[in-house]
């Protein structure tokens, strides 16, 4: 892999196993999808050609970073907007061992598309890859939705909504920008949240969403 084997700061892959307390086992079928995206990225634009510089925190970490939110009795995720597949792959990848779970991978660009694919065959990971727009395609009922830097908040929950099962929930990494799109997304919802800061970043957020509901206009 010509990924570094730390960050320029240092973090690698000793302290993301020691962080998250997944299995060296387990962290292999993570090392196996990023040797995937290594050869990926120099065909199509999966991360920027800087973010190698920042692989196992800025991407890893940050995907591992939700496991502890995923309760036992969660058995099906839908990630939206999963790109190069963080955090839904990786999440896939820590999760493989779950009796009868599987990721829903919803990805508009073909080519990105097509990379998951390759890698949900090349890791024999437990997903479905939907290459389709979100606003387009048929949602189905999930107890967990995941995305990461895909929209604001309102319009974030407005494309959650339909793959929410009741009493299911939407766990979103968020920026900077949590606070002020909480405060607009209040404007259209309700909702319960629990909020924590990112481990992985210092302006990051970390947003547990449940009982959404839309505002009565």
């Amino acid at each position: 892999m010509s990924f570094p084997d730390q960050d320029e700061d240092g973090f690698g892959p000793d302290d993301v196993i020691r962080l998250t307390g997944v299995s060296r086992e387990t962290f292999s079928r993570v090392r196996a999808y990023l040797d995937l995206l290594d050869v990926w990225r120099t065909r199509i634009n999966l991360i920027g050609p800087s973010e190698g510089r920042h692989l196992w925190r800025r991407h890893v970490y940050d995907s591992l970073q939700l496991l502890d939110l995923i309760g036992p009795g969660v058995k099906t995720i839908a990630d939206l907007g999963s790109g190069a597949g963080f955090p839904g792959i990786v999440l896939a990848c820590a999760l493989a061992d779950r009796a009868d779970f599987s990721v829903t991978l919803v990805e508009k660009s073909v080519r990105k598309a097509e990379f998951l694919q390759a890698a949900v065959d090349a890791v024999r990971l437990p997903a479905v890859v939907r290459n389709q727009r979100i606003e387009d395609t048929h949602p189905v009922r999930v107890d967990l939705v995941t995305a990461r830097a895909l929209a604001p908040l309102p319009k974030l929950l407005a494309l959650a909504e339909g793959w929410m099962r009741p009493g299911g929930q939407a766990v979103f990494l968020k920026g900077r920008e949590a606070a002020s799109e909480l405060t607009l997304a209040r404007e259209s919802w309700t909702f319960d949240i629990s909020a924590r800061a990112s481990m992985s970043s210092p302006d990051g957020q970390v947003l547990a969403i449940s009982f959404l509901k839309r505002r009565a206009k």
